[in-house]
C-alpha cells in the first residue's frame, strides 16, 4: 500500500507539474522580462543579464531557508497563475462553443443570424440545383458543382446554424443530426448510453474531450501573452502564433469529439434500446424507439 501511495503521488505530481507549474512559470518570465526590459529595450538582453546577474548575486548571500523561500515562492506563484489561467479557460471555453453570456447576447445574435443567412442562401441553391436534375438525370460536372456547393455549406455548419462560433455548431448539428436520425434528444439520453459503453469506448471519448479542453486552454494562455504584449512587445507576436495554433487545433478537435459522439450513438444505440427493452424486435432503432428513449431519460409519461 505504501508503494502505491507513493507511485501514485509521483503521478499526480507530475500532471500537477506539468499542467500548472510550468507553463505559469512561463508566464512569470515573460512578465518579468517585459518589467525589466519595457519597450524601448524589448530586444536588449543586455540589460536582461545584468539584471539576473545582480539578482543571482543577492540571493546567493540569503541563508539555505531563504532560498528555499524563495524557491517555493515562485513555484507556488507559478502554480497561482497556471490555476488563474485554468479557471479563465472554463469562460473561454464558453465562447467556443457558443454559450455567450448575456452581456454578449447581442453580438452572439449577430453573428449567428449572419452565419444562418450564408448557410441559407447555399442551401437555397443546393434545393434549387436537386429540383432541377434529379439524381439519374445529373451529369457528372453537375454532381461536382453539387458537391462543392455541399462543402461550402457544410464548412459553415452541418446543420442550420444557432451558435455564434464555428465550434459551438459543429457540436450542436450532432445533436440536430441525432434527433433527426433517430429521434433522440441526445442531452437527455446521454447518461443512459455512456452507462452501456465499453470502457475502452469511453476512454477514447474522454481523450478527444482532452484534446479540445487542452486547444482552448491553449487560446487562454495565447490571450495572457497578446496582454502581456502592453509590457513587452515581443510577447504580443508570441501569443498570436500560439493562438492561431491552438484556434486551429481545437476546430479540428471540436469536429473530431462531435464525429466520435455522433459515431457512438451510431453504434451503440441497439445497446442501450436491448438493456431498457424498449423496442427488442426493431432490428435498428428508429424514430419512434428514439423518442421513447426519450421519454424514459426525461422520465416522462
Amino acid at each position: 500500500m505504501a508503494s502505491l501511495l507513493d507511485g501514485l503521488g509521483e503521478k499526480l505530481a507530475e500532471k500537477w507539474i506539468s499542467a500548472l507549474a510550468v507553463p505559469g512559470l512561463l508566464l512569470m518570465a515573460v512578465a518579468t522580462a517585459g518589467t525589466v526590459l519595457g519597450q524601448r529595450s524589448a530586444l536588449d538582453p543586455t540589460v536582461l543579464r545584468e539584471r539576473i546577474g545582480h539578482w543571482s548575486a543577492a540571493a546567493a548571500e540569503w541563508s539555505a531557508v531563504g532560498q528555499l523561500a524563495l524557491l517555493a515562492a515562485v513555484v507556488l506563484g507559478s502554480v497561482a497563475v497556471g490555476t488563474f489561467v485554468r479557471s479563465c479557460a472554463q469562460g473561454v471555453e464558453r465562447v467556443w462553443t457558443g454559450d455567450w453570456p448575456a452581456l454578449a447576447r447581442w453580438p452572439a445574435k449577430r453573428l449567428t443570424t449572419a452565419r444562418q443567412e450564408r448557410w441559407d442562401r447555399i442551401q437555397g441553391r443546393i434545393d434549387d440545383r436537386r429540383r432541377a436534375t434529379p439524381p439519374r438525370q445529373r451529369e457528372p460536372e453537375q454532381q461536382r458543382f453539387l458537391d462543392e456547393l455541399t462543402a461550402r455549406r457544410d464548412r459553415i455548419a452541418l446543420a442550420r446554424p444557432s451558435r455564434p462560433t464555428y465550434s459551438g455548431d459543429r457540436l450542436a448539428a450532432t445533436a440536430t443530426r441525432l434527433h433527426h436520425q433517430y429521434g433522440i434528444d441526445l442531452a437527455a439520453c446521454w447518461t443512459l448510453l455512456w452507462l452501456v459503453l465499453p470502457d475502452d469506448v469511453r476512454v477514447e471519448l474522454r481523450a478527444s474531450r482532452a484534446r479540445f479542453g487542452a486547444a482552448v486552454e491553449g487560446t487562454t494562455w495565447a490571450a495572457c501573452c497578446v496582454v502581456l504584449g502592453l509590457l513587452w512587445w515581443p510577447a504580443a507576436p508570441v501569443g498570436l502564433v500560439v493562438g492561431l495554433a491552438a484556434w486551429g487545433r481545437g476546430r479540428s478537435a471540436a469536429a473530431l469529439h462531435a464525429e466520435l459522439v455522433e459515431s457512438i450513438v451510431d453504434l451503440h444505440l441497439r445497446r442501450l434500446v436491448d438493456e431498457l427493452r424498449v423496442a427488442p424486435s426493431a432490428p435498428v432503432p428508429d424514430r419512434r424507439v428514439g423518442a421513447a428513449l426519450t421519454r424514459i431519460a426525461r422520465k416522462a409519461s
